[in-house]
C-alpha cells in the first residue's frame, strides 16, 4: 500500500486511489499549513502509477523542489519529495504500490488496512463487518454479522463496533483481476481430510491434479460442518443447497456466534494468503444462515 510520510514528524498516511490534499475537512490528507489551499492538489492512481495534479492552488505544488503546472498530471514514484504551498518538501511518497482497501475511524482517525483483499471491522477478534470484492467482480461488498451482504462504494461509511468508518476502495479495474484466473475458487476442488477422532482437519486446494495443502487450523471443523450440510443437499436446486442457520451451527460446532464469525474470517484469510482468487466466497452468507461456497469438494478419511 502506498503511503505518504510527513517529513516533520514521521507520521504515515495510507493513500486512497483518489487522494484530495489540502486544508478543507473533506480532504483525505488534511494539511494545516497556512500556505496550502483548501483543495490544493490531488494524488491519483492511474492504473499503473501515481499522478499528482495541482488544483490551481494559490502558492503552488512542488515535486522535488520544482513547481508543477496547474492541472497537468505529474507521474510520481517512490521517494519523491512533495511540497504543498512552498518549495521545501513536507512530504514524501514512501512507496508507489497500487492502492488497496482500508478504512479510517471518523472519530479517532485510526486506520484499519485490508489483508489479502479482506478488511474486517472493528477487529479480527470481534468481526462485525467484513469487506471484500464481490465474487462476481462487479464491485465491493460489506457483510454484516447477520449475514446480510450489501454493495459498498469508495468513501462510503459503515458502522462497526459502535464506530463510523470511512472506506477507501480501489477501482475494480485496479484490483487483481478475477476473470481468467486459474487459481480461483470456482476452478479448484476443496479436499477435507478428516482423522477418525475429527481432531485434525486437513485442507487442500486441488487444481488440475496439483494439490496445495494448508496448515490445519481451527476453522477446518467449521468448513467440514458446512461441507457435510451441502453434501446432504446434493439433490436440491443449487440456490438451496447447504444452508445452515446460525443457531444450528452453534449447536453443531459448540461455538458462539462471534467465534463462528472469527473462524469464517480466518478461513477466508488463509485461502487468500495462498493466492486463491475469490477466497471470501468459501463461506457464503445470508441473513441468519451460512453455507460452504462451492460444490467442488471431497471429504475423505486420513489416518491419525
Amino acid at each position: 500500500m502506498a503511503r505518504l510520510v510527513c517529513l516533520k514528524d514521521g507520521a504515515r498516511f495510507p493513500v486512497p486511489a483518489r487522494c484530495l490534499i489540502g486544508r478543507a475537512p473533506i480532504c483525505a490528507l488534511p494539511i494545516g499549513d497556512a500556505y496550502a489551499s483548501s483543495e490544493h492538489a490531488k494524488l491519483s492512481w492511474s492504473g499503473g502509477h501515481w499522478e499528482l495534479r495541482d488544483l490551481g492552488s494559490r502558492n503552488g505544488t512542488f515535486v522535488d523542489g520544482r513547481r508543477v503546472e496547474p492541472g497537468v498530471p505529474v507521474p510520481i514514484t517512490a521517494g519523491a519529495k512533495l511540497g504543498f504551498g512552498e518549495p521545501e518538501a513536507g512530504w514524501t511518497l514512501e512507496d508507489d504500490q497500487a492502492p488497496s482497501m482500508f478504512a479510517q475511524d471518523l472519530g479517532s482517525h485510526e486506520v484499519k488496512e485490508s489483508t489479502d483483499g479482506l478488511l474486517v471491522l472493528p477487529s479480527e477478534d470481534a468481526p462485525q463487518v467484513s469487506c471484500y470484492r464481490d465474487p462476481q467482480g462487479s464491485g465491493w461488498v460489506a457483510e454484516g454479522i447477520d449475514g446480510e451482504v450489501r454493495h459498498i462504494e469508495d468513501e462510503g461509511v459503515v458502522v462497526a463496533g459502535g464506530r463510523s468508518w470511512r472506506l477507501a476502495l480501489p477501482l475494480v479495474a485496479d484490483a487483481t483481476p478475477m476473470v481468467d484466473v486459474a487459481f480461483a475458487l470456482p476452478n479448484v476442488s476443496l479436499r477435507l481430510g478428516v482423522t477418525p477422532d475429527e481432531e485434525r482437519i486437513e485442507l487442500g486446494l486441488v487444481l488440475r491434479g496439483k494439490a496445495t495443502w494448508l496448515e490445519p487450523r481451527e476453522h477446518g471443523y467449521l468448513l467440514l460442518t458446512l461441507a457435510r450440510a451441502r453434501e446432504k443437499d446434493r439433490g436440491l436446486p443449487l440456490d438451496q443447497r447447504g444452508w445452515v442457520t446460525v443457531d444450528r451451527l452453534i449447536e453443531l460446532t459448540k461455538l458462539d456466534e462471534n467465534a463462528i464469525n472469527v473462524l469464517t474470517h480466518r478461513a477466508r484469510k488463509q485461502l487468500a494468503a495462498v493466492g486463491l482468487e475469490g477466497a471470501a466466497g468459501i463461506v457464503e452468507t445470508r441473513r441468519g444462515a451460512r453455507r460452504l461456497g462451492t460444490d467442488r469438494f471431497q471429504i475423505e478419511a486420513v489416518p491419525l
